[in-house]
């Protein structure tokens, strides 16, 4: 029984990972907005600049490390929960929940 071409699987996997980079790489550029700071002000300072804009201190390190940890813990949790969603509801089911989910 033939498994498919190596090379598209491949590809597949590629793309998945590259995809999942980027994710992460994304959060970089995210941490560093006024607005994340200021939604996940924990208590901080909160001042006003010379434009008239409202500048906050931004989450705590703890706060931080969660928020960051939280997307490998998600995939982690999502990689050990597909294999068995996936035999008990069928691949198709088990898809739309995971798109459901995130």
């Amino acid at each position: 029984m033939a498994i498919g071409n190596i090379y598209v699987i491949a590809a597949i996997a590629v793309i998945g990972g590259g995809l999942f980079g980027f994710d992460i790489s994304s959060m970089s550029a995210i941490i560093g907005t006024n607005t994340y700071k200021c939604y996940f002000n924990n208590g901080g300072s909160v001042t006003i600049n010379e434009n008239g804009e409202k500048e906050c201190g931004g989450p705590d390190t703890m706060t931080q490390g969660g928020i960051t940890a939280a997307m490998a813990g998600g995939s982690w949790l999502g990689a050990l929960v597909s294999g068995y969603l996936s035999d008990m509801l069928g691949r198709k089911q088990s898809i739309m929940v995971g798109s459901v989910i995130w």
